[in-house]
């Protein structure tokens, strides 16, 4: 009598399943450079894909090496590297060539900035 409950359940729940789908995230970071000036930019990422980038003059520039897991986001670009704690938002910018140290500041989740290009799905 169990067996058939059983099976029509699980016949159900593969017929509704979907595909896990997500949709790119902003995130607006800010950080203090070595003069003490505040500097704030949008990044995007897609948990899916495996990718971040930057937004610039309304332009996506894409860091390469990316990795996401359910805890840090972490790319490179050609004069830093960034990785973002996905847990409290901290965010650590070091330079490429060796130079200043590490940069820290945060991110928070935020809708598409003004100018931001169209992301397909």
């Amino acid at each position: 009598m169990r067996l058939p409950r059983i099976a029509t359940t699980m016949a159900l729940l593969v017929l509704l399943a979907q595909p896990a789908l997500a949709e790119p995230r902003w995130l607006a970071c800010k950080y203090t450079d070595t003069s003490g000036k505040p500097q704030t930019f949008s990044m995007v990422f897609d948990d899916l894909r495996g990718t971040a980038a930057i937004l610039d003059n309304g332009g996506l520039i894409e860091g390469t090496g990316t990795t996401i897991n359910f805890q840090s986001l972490r790319t490179r670009f050609p004069a830093f590297n960034l990785t973002y704690n996905r847990n409290d938002g901290a965010l650590a910018v070091s330079a490429t060539g060796g130079l200043g140290g590490i940069l820290t500041g945060e991110c928070r989740r935020s809708p598409p900035p003004p100018g931001a290009p169209q992301l397909t799905q």
